[in-house]
């Protein structure tokens, strides 16, 4: 097939070849009989008579520019039909068996870069499915760059997630010991489910433990008055990032914020989750203000400097946790390029084992926090990269990792709440479908979103919080008036998104 197209553009270019020099003569006489038809209008209709020693030579001149300009249009079509010949030849060369999906064009100053490249290179082969994935990555990670300011370098290629997210020690897909706890789980005596939308008490007690209230108070004490000993490169993130030693032997996570909204996201996020009463899934954070000339940091000056970190900004600190694994979304949400996501609700769990209903628990509180606080650097960044990647919801889940113990941790939340709030519009095509996808809740978390809805306190009650348990909350600051309102807003429409569900489970 390629041979014959070939052939027949070959002929056509012979015909354009042998007919050119018909196209410059009539160029040619198009051109003059224009000017004659000019003279002649202009002279009344009458010829108008060449001047004496002169108007011959006027004329010979502009039919010389006409035929200069004949002689040029020729040429570009020479031009043309040599680029044609060679576009073909290309093509010829070119991998035969490379037949990619087609996928979105983006507009030529798109912040989300050459996609197509990317996702052309993800019909080759395995290989390059990867380097697609990882390009697509990439580019998500530039959404989160604030206007004006220039993306950030990444520590490595394979971490994902937000800019980027953090690259904890090398993960498996799932440690011996929490397949071992998994499996233990007793079988369930009854129904997983009870009033329609609940989980059962039983199932929620199988549920394996987080970050307890009494080790996040000592660790948050512990970190608070120990001294940074030493700032390591890589393992948390993005090159601003830092994993810090402190003086007590214990580490933790430094995330300096491109800019100061990222790291207020982060607290307010995590705050907010202990308003949800699902604080236990987040690792402890506390804020703490970097100076170098003394105090907690001065051990580090000289890795401080090349942080290049502004002298006095507010960073966060997040007990560093060993041995995390990856997670895949299960499959209510394992959607692929133009499909519909499942919803998650009671007549769907047939078949599922305790091991798999216990993760769901823990997922159907993360789609509620993800999205009263609208982040978009989690599931979402997945349900995004579906367009040039159809398979990515089988991929390992960006800023959700897996404990030893088989409990899910909801990490790096600063795309949440300040962030997420300002890309709403972006971002809420993705986080909405998400949400309508849940139709089972624990009902501690039900309950804790019906009276925040009821008394219409979601951000006083979060501000109360959040200055009484972080000593730097006055520095960093808080929601805005209008931010305040959507977060309002956000509780009070999945608290009518539960009463649906309801409504829905009771009419079957």
């Amino acid at each position: 097939m390629m041979e014959n197209l070939k052939q027949k553009h070959v002929q056509n270019l012979s015909r354009f070849l042998c007919t050119s020099m018909d196209l410059r003569e009539a160029v040619l006489i198009g051109r003059a009989a224009g000017l004659h038809s000019r003279r002649s209008r202009s002279n009344g209709g009458r010829p108008r008579q060449p001047k004496p020693g002169g108007g011959s030579s006027s004329s010979r001149r502009r039919m010389r520019r006409a035929g200069l300009a004949g002689l040029g249009s020729v040429a570009v079509l020479w031009l043309l039909a040599l680029a044609s010949l060679l576009g073909l030849w290309s093509q010829r060369l070119a991998a035969p068996g490379v037949t990619g999906p087609g996928f979105p064009r983006e507009p030529a100053a798109s912040r989300l870069g050459n996609l197509r490249g990317a996702a052309v290179a993800a019909g080759e082969s395995r290989r390059r499915l990867g380097l697609a994935s990882q390009a697509a990555q990439k580019t998500f990670r530039a959404l989160l760059t604030l206007p004006g300011q220039p993306p950030e370098p990444q520590d490595g290629a394979s971490e994902s997630g937000q800019e980027p997210p953090p690259a904890l020690p090398p993960r498996r897909e799932r440690p011996a010991a929490a397949a071992a706890a998994l499996g233990d789980l007793e079988p369930l005596p009854a129904s997983p489910v009870r009033g329609g939308i609940f989980w059962s008490r039983a199932l929620e007690a199988q549920v394996p433990p987080g970050f307890s209230a009494d080790e996040t108070a000592s660790w948050l004490r512990a970190a608070r008055a120990a001294r940074v000993v030493s700032l390591e490169r890589g393992g948390c993130g993005r090159s601003s990032n830092r994993l810090a030693r402190l003086s007590d032997g214990s580490r933790a996570c430094v995330r300096y914020g491109i800019n100061p909204e990222q790291i207020q996201g982060e607290a307010l996020s995590y705050h907010l989750a202990e308003l949800l009463g699902i604080q236990e899934r987040l690792p402890p954070l506390a804020l703490s203000r970097v100076e170098a000339r003394g105090g907690q940091w001065a051990q580090v000056r000289e890795e401080l400097r090349g942080s290049h970190w502004a002298e006095g900004a507010v960073v966060s600190l997040a007990q560093w946790v060993d041995n995390l694994t990856d997670v895949v979304a299960p499959a209510p949400w394992r959607a692929e390029a133009g499909r519909r996501l499942q919803t998650l609700a009671a007549g769907e769990l047939r078949g599922l084992g305790p091991a798999q209903l216990v993760e769901l628990v823990q997922w159907s509180d993360l789609i509620l926090f993800d999205y009263l606080t609208a982040n978009f650097d989690r599931l979402v960044s997945n349900l995004f990269s579906l367009q040039w990647d159809a398979r990515v919801m089988h991929r390992a889940t960006s800023n959700l990792l897996r404990a030893p113990n088989g409990g899910l941790v909801f990490l790096d939340n600063e795309a949440g709440l300040v962030h997420g709030y300002r890309l709403l519009a972006m971002w809420d095509k993705y986080n909405e479908p998400l949400l309508r996808s849940v139709c089972l809740f624990r009902e501690a978390t039900a309950q804790r979103v019906r009276e925040l809805h009821r008394l219409r306190n979601a951000a006083a009650e979060l501000r109360r919080l959040y200055r009484t348990r972080e000593p730097l909350a006055e520095t960093l600051g808080f929601l805005s008036d209008q931010q305040a309102q959507l977060l309002q807003d956000r509780v009070d429409l999945v608290h009518k998104h539960i009463l649906h569900c309801k409504a829905k489970a009771a009419s079957l």
